[in-house]
């Protein structure tokens, strides 16, 4: 409550608001105290549940054995060669420092992409134009879905057959096949549809990636406690090149449909030398998310930015992925790979 957003209303995927600090040791006093500020008192859309310390200091400890799984890609955008970099040397440090880690196959972030953008423009982007004024400059990547969504149906239906029949490109198809207004009943379908997508990794989360831990008997002993993805497929992008990459933002949308915990935490820096793009890459042969988002990808330019990795827990586990992040950064330390922050005068 209190703050202010360009969609009021929209409740398929719930809006975030989410601390950024400069250390993680700033991020886990400022989301510690804020919970014992108990807010919903005075905030009817809180949840009345106060800080865990007992899991916090559970999943702090060195003693609390890990298990954590690692998602190297979406399947819509493979990340460039600096996030992948960047992931593996998170799963290296954890491993080096006795945590077991094992890769994993997610029920399909790809669908999750397509029924969250529905949903989260399920009112045609009106409620977000409402609120600009004359003269003023919309985001690029905003600016285009409104203009895709004012098109008429019968051009975004052969548009949609362009695509998916003479490009090749059923990735973007799916994603454009949609893209409308949709009605109450329509919405309700989609709501539908999330919620029995939520199921599919709640069910996934305690069988197939226990089972992904080595364990045959699933059980909640042997969960996965984590999982360890990229924010993104890309590094930081230049201004205006969001109207190519607005759709590349699954590894982190992926979650906000789930409303499930995440945490961002920087591990390292672009290296023009170490994250080239191979030659071997055909940008033109990638599917029209991936290559919107490549196009701006050059580890020359990008030298020094940095590049981060995401620690995701269930639902309401703020707690438990804030101590794994800070697990995270102590193995990091050890192998002497801890991020060095920008010098601030």
């Amino acid at each position: 409550m209190g703050m202010n957003t360009s969609m009021p209303g929209q409740e398929g995927i719930p809006s975030v608001f989410s601390p950024m600090a400069r250390t993680l040791a700033d991020l886990q006093y400022f989301t510690r105290s804020f919970i014992q500020m108990k807010p919903w008192r005075y905030d009817h859309s809180v949840h009345p549940l106060a800080w865990r310390d007992d899991v916090e200091k559970e999943f702090s400890s060195a003693d609390r054995k890990l298990r954590i799984g690692i998602m190297r890609t979406d399947g819509v955008v493979d990340p460039t060669p600096a996030c992948a970099r960047a992931l593996q040397t998170a799963a290296a440090a954890l491993t080096a420092d006795g945590r077991t880690v094992f890769d994993v196959t997610p029920p399909s972030p790809y669908e999750a992409l397509v029924i969250a953008s529905q949903l989260l423009n399920a009112d045609g982007c009106r409620t977000f134009l409402s609120f600009f004024r004359r003269g003023e400059a919309n985001d690029p990547g905003a600016a285009q879905l409104a203009w895709y969504m004012r098109l008429p149906r019968p051009l975004k239906y052969l548009h949609y057959l362009w695509v998916k029949y003479v490009r090749r490109d059923p990735v973007w198809a799916g994603l454009l096949r949609g893209w409308s207004a949709k009605s109450a009943f329509e919405n309700w379908q989609l709501v539908a549809r999330r919620e029995a997508y939520k199921a599919r990794w709640h069910d996934w989360w305690r069988d197939e990636a226990g089972r992904g831990a080595g364990n045959g008997d699933v059980g909640t002993e042997m969960e996965m406690d984590v999982l360890l993805t990229t924010p993104n497929a890309t590094p930081a992008l230049p201004h205006g090149a969001m109207a190519d990459a607005v759709a590349s933002c699954g590894y982190t949308f992926l979650f906000n449909l789930l409303d499930y915990s995440a945490g961002v935490l920087p591990v390292t820096h672009v290296d023009r030398l170490l994250d080239t793009l191979p030659p071997s890459v055909d940008i033109a042969a990638l599917n029209g998310v991936a290559r919107g988002a490549y196009a701006h990808y050059d580890a020359l330019k990008m030298h020094g930015l940095p590049v981060a990795v995401q620690v995701v827990g269930r639902r309401l586990e703020e707690e438990k992925v804030l101590a794994v992040m800070g697990r995270l950064e102590a193995a990091l330390e050890r192998r002497g790979e801890r991020y060095e922050l920008l010098e601030v005068e």
